[in-house]
């Protein structure tokens, strides 16, 4: 066998200890650093995609039930005002979905396994009794 050519068997593959390149990137933590953006990442890992107004919806609900305090019509609207101006164009530009601020769909983008556990792991560890 030719020695200057890499046998494919012993490249990389993605999550064999392999760094996703966005783990390097400060604009990455700053995409996770708001907890609705984490929390819409979170969602996104169950359902695939979804629409703005859905994960307003969901944002408020999670919010409502964490500290049992009722959310009016103008929090949802509130959340859903700075999803769309805010937390997902900033999900968007950083990779992580794809965001279409027309029709208000999003998609979870694919995913390194080691940025997935790492939202899973963000959000767990918020949670009021540490899940």
């Amino acid at each position: 066998m030719d020695e200057s050519v890499p046998d494919p068997s012993q490249r990389n593959q993605p999550g064999d200890g392999e760094v996703p390149p966005r783990l390097a990137e400060d604009r990455f933590y700053q995409a996770l650093a708001s907890h609705y953006r984490r929390r819409a990442l979170y969602y996104l890992l169950e359902e695939n995609d979804s629409n703005v107004e859905e994960l307003a919806t969901v944002l408020s609900d999670w919010e409502a039930s964490e500290t049992e305090m009722i959310q009016t019509p103008a929090d949802r609207r509130e959340i859903l005002l700075l999803l769309s101006h805010s937390h997902l164009p900033k999900l968007a530009d950083t990779g992580l979905i794809d965001y279409d601020s027309q029709s208000g769909f999003v998609q979870l983008a694919s995913l390194h396994p080691q940025v997935v556990d790492l939202i899973d792991h963000s959000v767990r560890v918020e949670q009021p009794d540490g899940a």
